[in-house]
């Protein structure tokens, strides 16, 4: 049995990851095929909640405490590597060539380095789903807030959880309990008809519950368990685990490519659903011997899961600040997607892994540290 602190890496869920980029990024070329790609980030906000908690519970099981400094500091040394070099490039650029537009956009800088975007464009009254030639270039920052928001209160809540509820039933409930309230303000602060759903599309409140429901898995379903069946046998739960994941992502697909940020389904109720398929899909993915792990597990996908997060941030700024106004041709719209996939490989590989391990275990390690993204990410 392996050490419950051990880092697992479980190349599913990268496969996972490399599906929300992708999505995320085919609505911000609308392309006509996938009207609900926005629903990506939800896909990346129950990964986020399922991987930090089991973390935090590997440390807890492992020394009976969690350190919440070191949890912090790897955080920081995770996430601002890239997010600094992004508003940095973004600064120079419009310095360069757009001056006017850069001093409509300190706001917006300032709202990034605090992690309090979401709650910024709210009180600005800064619609997602606006025209997207008048947008701001970090307006995908406000999913970063609201991942870093809960990275900030939630080891501290789980802390708390583990030491004065020991019964890990009634945690489980309390957490679902949490995910039903963070649901039930999305659905009564929701408007229908109106077409603005900044309030409850960019509300730490609002979207709590993706992040809750992965936690609540996390609980119930530590990352890298076999289950009972054994690694390489398949058994029973293997077929049962296979067919909920295969179902929980056929109903991501259905909602991606069928359903669009207007319609009430999605704050009644739909986001929940694609969050409880995400997480379906995520057991499964995160048991050795189902079949959707392994296709999950496909290279081309692991590449680009490993490096989802930079592509995440370069992608926006990118396709913003070198859009002519006119529709993209298949050409234009190939040489985007290149350059967010090279200077992104270039990021993670010169950037981000340097700083996340240290120089010293960078060069030495060079091979190994992709392997350990997955769960510690």
């Amino acid at each position: 049995m392996s050490n419950p602190g051990q880092a697992h890496y479980i190349p599913g869920l990268d496969g996972i990851r490399a599906l929300a980029v992708c999505a995320v990024i085919a609505y911000h070329l609308n392309l006509g095929w996938f009207p609900g790609g926005f629903l990506g980030v939800g896909i990346f906000f129950v990964l986020s909640g399922y991987l930090i908690t089991d973390l935090l519970i590997r440390q807890w099981e492992r020394t009976g405490r969690i350190d919440l400094r070191d949890f912090w500091v790897r955080r920081a040394r995770r996430l601002l590597p890239a997010m600094c070099s992004i508003l940095l490039i973004v600064i120079v650029w419009l310095a360069l060539f757009q001056t006017s537009r850069l001093v409509e956009l300190w706001g917006d800088i300032a709202a990034s380095l605090l992690y309090v975007t979401n709650w910024w464009f709210i009180v600005n009254d800064t619609a997602y789903f606006s025209r997207f030639s008048t947008a701001s270039p970090l307006m995908h920052f406000w999913s970063l807030a609201v991942e870093e928001q809960f990275y900030l209160v939630w080891p501290v809540m789980l802390m708390l959880g583990l030491r004065f509820v020991t019964n890990r039933k009634i945690l489980f409930a309390l957490i679902l309990i949490s995910a039903l309230a963070s649901a039930l303000a999305m659905y009564f602060l929701y408007v229908p008809g109106l077409l603005d759903t900044s309030r409850v599309y960019y509300g730490t409140d609002t979207r709590a519950f993706s992040l809750l429901i992965g936690a609540g898995l996390a609980l119930c379903r530590p990352a890298g368990n076999p289950g009972k069946e054994g690694k390489g046998r398949t058994g029973l739960p293997t077929i049962a685990m296979d067919f909920t994941g295969f179902v929980g992502l056929a109903i991501l697909i259905w909602m991606i490519c069928g359903t669009s940020q207007y319609e009430p389904f999605l704050y009644q109720g739909g986001m929940v659903l694609q969050s409880t398929a995400t997480a379906a899909v995520i057991a499964a993915a995160v048991q050795p011997s189902t079949w959707i792990g392994r296709c999950l597990s496909w290279k081309p996908l692991r590449w680009l899961g490993i490096r989802s997060y930079g592509i995440y941030l370069w992608h926006y700024p990118i396709l913003l600040l070198t859009f002519t106004g006119e529709e993209r041709s298949f050409l234009q719209t190939a040489v985007q997607i290149t350059a967010v996939l090279v200077i992104a490989a270039i990021s993670w590989t010169y950037l981000e892994k340097p700083i996340r391990y240290g120089y010293s275990n960078w060069s030495r390690q060079r091979g190994n540290t992709d392997k350990r993204s997955s769960i510690e990410s």
